[in-house]
């Protein structure tokens, strides 16, 4: 299936059509999310403050405070789409029935900036990662702390876990990604741009400076991990065997994810067209094919916002897009319904010659060691069913 390919230009491609946008002045706006059952829009902001709006027209439903400093970020439950749990430098986290207005509980532990969070899929848990270099692991039922790992040796930037929920991924500063149990609490794998070779060797020494990782994903499948580093590259990793598949960046004078920690997401609602989308620096919002690396899409800052875009959220595997900069606009996108239709009857008609066509779909297999493996012409590890050519996620 063919795509729009567009590179830098003043032009919004078709493939996504904008809805609505929003405009908060002087307002810095730093994480958005969209409930799960798709009614409301969550946006925080430096300011302290979390605004929830109808997704169907952008019309201001309530106005959450309660942070003293400002949100860092923002997540729903994946069971109630009237809880949403919120970070801040206030180091404090914060549980809120958005349908009431009020904040239900607070948590304290971290003793620096909170930076990230996010719910394990039965909502009852709750793992948030902080600048102080640690995860903390809530049970927000009984309110008490079920564990605190010392993760990193520079403040974690990002979290995320395995679609199964049994590992947690994070990301750090220190330039290392760890994999850790969430019921053990082991540390399984460390992942690091040295071991994919993507390093930069100092001119002295053989050692290697790693990025700053400022954002980490996983694929829908569980098998492959998308991250942001801060010399403004995407990489796409196979977890399983420490290797990145595909590097994704921008045009010489495009600032992707340099200064800021920018949003990325998977889009897989056109079947064989995986997409990733992430926010920048400079250049708005931008989407890639997964599989070309090619830019498809780019939402410019004259309509995204002339700042950086912090915050990028998908609902329905990416039907719907939207995201938020540092200067105050929000965008409202819907995937252009005639590229949707064309990838679902290009499936149909694969079925029909294959009823066994299509994505593995299976989550890849949890690692099991803690140090990366060696590759060697014996190695029996269990090994992802792609090629450089076909990356299914």
């Amino acid at each position: 299936m063919g795509l729009p390919l567009l590179e830098s230009t003043n032009q919004i491609d078709d493939l996504f059509k904008k809805r609505y946008s929003i405009s908060l002045p002087s307002t810095q706006l730093t994480s958005i999310k969209i409930s799960p059952n798709g009614e409301n829009l969550a946006v925080s902001a430096s300011n302290g403050k979390i605004y929830i709006y109808n997704l169907a027209d952008g019309e201001l439903i309530t106005t959450l405070t309660g942070h003293t400093k400002g949100v860092s970020e923002i997540v729903y439950s994946p069971i109630n789409s009237n809880i949403l749990a919120s970070c801040s430098d206030d180091l404090t986290v914060r549980l809120w029935n958005t349908k009431t207005n009020k904040c239900i509980k607070i948590f304290k532990k971290h003793t620096y900036h909170i930076t990230t969070l996010k719910f394990v899929q039965k909502g009852n848990i709750l793992i948030s990662g902080s600048s102080d270099e640690t995860i903390t692991i809530w049970d927000i039922t009984s309110n008490k702390i079920l564990t605190t790992l010392a993760a990193h040796s520079d403040p974690v930037s990002s979290i995320t876990l395995t679609p199964d929920d049994t590992i947690i991924i994070s990301a750090s500063y220190d330039g290392l990604m760890r994999l850790f149990d969430l019921e053990t609490s082991q540390c399984l794998k460390t992942l690091t741009n040295s071991t994919s070779h993507y390093g930069t060797a100092t001119a002295s020494t053989n050692d290697v400076l790693n990025f700053p990782i400022s954002k980490v994903e996983i694929s829908p499948n569980g098998q492959f991990i998308l991250s942001s580093s801060l010399d403004g590259k995407l990489r796409l990793w196979n977890y399983m065997e420490n290797k990145v598949y595909k590097t994704y960046q921008g045009w010489e004078k495009a600032k992707i994810c340099e200064k800021f920690n920018c949003d990325v997401k998977f889009i897989t609602k056109l079947k064989k067209n995986p997409l990733i989308v992430s926010g920048s620096d400079n250049t708005g919002l931008l989407i890639w094919d997964v599989q070309s690396k090619d830019i498809v899409f780019r939402l410019t800052p004259e309509i995204a916002g002339k700042d950086a875009i912090l915050g990028v959220d998908i609902y329905d595997q990416g039907a719907v897009l939207c995201c938020c900069s540092r200067d105050g606009v929000i965008t409202v996108l819907d995937l252009n319904e005639k590229y949707i239709k064309k990838a679902e009857n290009e499936e149909k008609e694969q079925q029909e010659l294959d009823p066994r066509e299509g994505y593995d779909e299976t989550p890849a297999e949890t690692p099991r060691t803690e140090t990366p493996r060696e590759e060697s012409p014996g190695n029996d590890t269990p090994r992802d069913n792609i090629t450089r050519d076909d990356t299914p996620i």
